[in-house]
């Protein structure tokens, strides 16, 4: 008999919710609670806590967008390892962590987690975490919380980001696809295809209405919409940004459906 991967990997804090495993069309997650970097000056480091990756049959279709560069440009430095270049949430317009310099971070965010249930198997696979890195604001202090669960009979996964906190902030929530995946976005759902092993796959992603929804496919200003696949190589690809005030007590719900209409 195979041996089961391993879905849970403590020292790198990092779950992997799935639903058929091992089978060519797995639907795959990876959810991200560990540790910000390596040693105290974290230096390669991303500002990426909570953020998940998505895959289906292999393809990305949220993606991790990679690193880009080291010290040759700067402000695309800057971006690739910022929080709003990865799928999670950005509050009151800054980092989780505070960088300063190329290879260097200050202050680091902690995150750790909450729960995590059904990863091994059953119809509902759950991770919940929250980072602090958004204590450091002022007026007030904000403390980041998230939860996924993979619905493994529906296909189907739920993303849920809530802030606590006192009063409102300015936050952004990006979602990165990967550079296979064409979208359509029409209000507050995105409509996603990408080539599969028997034709075209499709999925919808329905975002929080609390925000304002923007396509954005190899923009520089405010950069996003772009995807490295390997160093020193950029390649435009569509990031869905949404912006807007969140509050305690919100939750900001996002729920990918995979091949919509076929789901009992």
């Amino acid at each position: 008999m195979q041996k089961r991967r391993p879905s849970l990997f403590a020292d790198a804090g990092m779950a992997l919710l799935r639903d058929e495993e091992g089978q060519p069309d797995e639907l795959w997650c990876r959810a991200d609670h560990g540790p910000h970097g390596y040693l105290s000056i974290a230096a390669h480091a991303h500002a990426d806590a909570l953020a998940v990756e998505v895959r289906v049959g292999g393809v990305d279709v949220l993606a991790d967008p990679g690193t880009y560069c080291y010290g040759a440009e700067p402000a695309w430095r800057a971006y690739f390892r910022s929080t709003l270049a990865h799928n999670t949430l950005e509050v009151g317009g800054v980092d989780q962590s505070v960088a300063a310099g190329p290879h260097l971070w200050t202050r680091q965010a902690r995150a750790e987690l909450e729960q995590a249930s059904g990863l091994d198997g059953g119809p509902v696979a759950e991770w919940r975490a929250a980072h602090h890195g958004y204590r450091r604001l002022r007026r007030p202090s904000a403390v980041h919380r998230r939860g996924v669960r993979m619905d493994r009979r529906a296909r189907q996964l739920v993303i849920e980001d809530r802030l606590d906190t006192r009063a409102a902030h300015d936050c952004r929530l990006a979602f990165h696809l990967g550079p296979e995946v064409a979208c359509v976005l029409q209000g507050g759902q995105a409509v996603l295809e990408w080539p599969g092993d028997h034709g075209r796959r499709r999925a919808t992603l329905a975002l929080p209405g609390e925000l304002a929804w923007w396509r954005l496919e190899g923009a520089t200003d405010p950069k996003a919409g772009w995807y490295s696949p390997a160093f020193d190589v950029r390649v435009p690809a569509v990031t869905l940004l949404g912006t807007g005030r969140v509050g305690g007590g919100q939750v900001l719900r996002t729920v990918l459906q995979l091949d919509p209409g076929s789901t009992p």
